[in-house]
């Protein structure tokens, strides 16, 4: 019994030595792990406000932990709690000495700013020493991570009001030393979900290697529910998309590895979306060079056989598309209400298949709109084929437009448009069909306050057209051919202007298209 006491006595001495010198070591251990983390970063420190060490159990706490920006120190980049590192016992078990961490509420607030100097930096972002400096918190090889109840907010200083919140957020990584499972291609399990724009929820479910080379593979499903578009206008707003409404839910998966990259986009559906294109004067420069930056992506993409990327649906519902161009005296919208797309089975690999698209809605607000297309991949230059139809539209919501391109309005009249083109080998063939029914160009009650010689211009018009008109049908259409390269397609004005002065003496004009509507549908059926 008095040997049990005093070895009690003795063990419970050296717990109380420890800990005090667990004590007296927190401070000294603090100020050499924050030198040493600061001496693996580039442009970027850290501050540690408290350091704890358990030497029962080899646990390190780290507690309330500021990263800045060496040049701006009082803007806080993250901000964690809590950070805790600890022996992986189990792995301990099989022979290896590996570390777990664990982080707990931790912010991270990314300003536009702060990117657009990372991306000017000379030192890309990637290359700061961040693996060297998380490696330094512990002395032990980094085999589980589990971040729980994170928050990234992304903020446009010059719309402070919308900041971009992806909040609540968990990830879970294991095995990631490679322990457990050796044999396996992808041995570690990864996990994450959280809230996007409050409403909206992400989830990402599956494996990764963390130790490939020459960077890391994952293979996971990926499920994106209800996420809110109208979030994303502090991002879209700088491309001239301006978004107001919509939501976004899609399921999809990748494989991205050394040697495999595989993108699927199972299903993606957008409900209630309203979007604007806005072209501008002041932008035209700019919208011009994205659109060259945008086809050399999507070629790059189309001609790398190493990238696969295929779509099963897209679908789009109770939508309004429009564009706006700021760019013309007087400004004019064109859109389209009602707007439901259908894309199916595209991919950038030929042996896919061809891609179906059906388009349906009403332009401005009236005109039955019925799109449907066929879409091959091809290493080059895509093949297409669309059928457009247009019908009776009414023309006075197009008065802006007529006004900008013509100098003159409608007081009624119904536009109606067919055609069909086709895009192979960067050659595109077609042609437009407009039918116009019933024009009534100069009213007197909308025209009273114009100036004489514009009246005098609209009568012009009026007369034109009636002398144009096809009077059983009080019809007036033509047809333009179109023919060239993809990128200068040319339409032969002559020929528009021969042509319309030609169906004057036709005594109906059949409205539709040239090819019969079944020869496409046949088309559409076996590809």
């Amino acid at each position: 019994m008095n040997r049990t006491w005093k070895f009690a006595a003795g063990f419970g001495a050296l717990v109380l030595l420890i800990m005090i010198a667990s004590v007296v070591m927190d401070e000294p251990l603090r100020v050499y792990l924050e030198r040493k983390i600061n001496k693996s970063l580039d442009g970027y420190s850290v501050r540690i406000e408290t350091l704890r060490f358990h030497p029962i159990g080899f646990a390190l706490d780290l507690e309330n932990l500021v990263l800045v920006r060496t040049e701006q120190p009082d803007l806080p980049v993250a901000n964690i709690p809590k950070w805790t590192a600890r022996v992986d016992w189990e792995a301990l078990l099989s022979g290896r000495l590996v570390n777990d961490q664990y982080i707990e509420r931790p912010t991270f607030r990314i300003t536009r700013t702060l990117t657009k100097q990372e991306a000017q930096d000379k030192v890309p972002v990637a290359e700061r020493g961040w693996k060297e400096a998380v490696e330094n918190i512990y002395p032990f090889k980094i085999n589980q991570v589990r971040i729980v109840d994170a928050d990234f907010t992304y903020l446009d200083e010059a719309n402070p009001a919308r900041p971009l919140r992806f909040h609540h957020v968990n990830v879970y990584a294991t095995n990631i030393r490679n322990v457990h499972a050796r044999d396996q291609q992808y041995p570690s399990e990864l996990f994450l979900d959280g809230v996007l724009f409050d409403t909206g929820r992400i989830r990402i479910d599956g494996y990764a290697n963390f130790l490939a080379e020459p960077y890391m593979g994952i293979k996971a499903d990926i499920l994106a529910d209800r996420v809110p578009l109208g979030s994303f206008i502090p991002i879209t707003g700088r491309y001239n998309v301006q978004l107001s409404g919509g939501t976004m839910s899609a399921d999809g998966f990748v494989e991205y590895a050394p040697a495999v990259k595989f993108v699927e986009l199972k299903q993606l559906t957008i409900d209630g979306l309203h979007v604007d294109y806005v072209h501008a004067k002041q932008t035209k420069k700019v919208e011009k060079e994205r659109a060259v930056a945008t086809v050399e992506t999507t070629q790059k993409i189309h001609t790398n056989e190493d990238n696969h990327v295929r779509i099963g649906q897209i679908r789009i519902v109770n939508s309004e598309v429009g564009f706006v161009n700021e760019a013309a005296t007087p400004t004019y919208r064109l859109y389209l209400t009602d707007a439901e797309m259908d894309l199916r089975n595209y991919s950038n690999q030929l042996r896919d298949g061809p891609a179906f698209l059906n388009l349906r809605g009403k332009f401005m607000g009236t005109g039955g709109t019925d799109i449907k297309g066929i879409l091959r991949p091809d290493t080059a230059s895509p093949e297409v084929e669309l059928q457009v139809k247009i019908a009776d539209t009414q023309m006075r919501s197009m008065n802006n437009l007529l006004r900008s391109y013509g100098d003159f309005d409608v007081a009624a009249g119904r536009l109606s448009v067919y055609s069909e083109m086709e895009i192979d080998h960067g050659m595109i063939t077609g042609y437009v069909k407009p039918l116009v029914k019933d024009l009534d160009v100069y009213d007197t009650q909308q025209d009273r306050d114009k100036a004489l010689w514009h009246k005098l211009y609209e009568g012009l018009i009026e007369d034109m057209g009636a002398f144009l008109r096809n009077t059983p049908r009080k019809e007036v259409a033509t047809r333009a051919d179109i023919s060239g390269q993809i990128k200068d397609p040319q339409t032969d004005t002559f020929q528009v202007i021969v042509r319309l002065i030609e169906n004057a003496f036709f005594e109906a004009i059949l409205p539709g298209f040239e090819r019969p509507a079944g020869e496409y549908q046949n088309t559409e059926q076996h590809g």
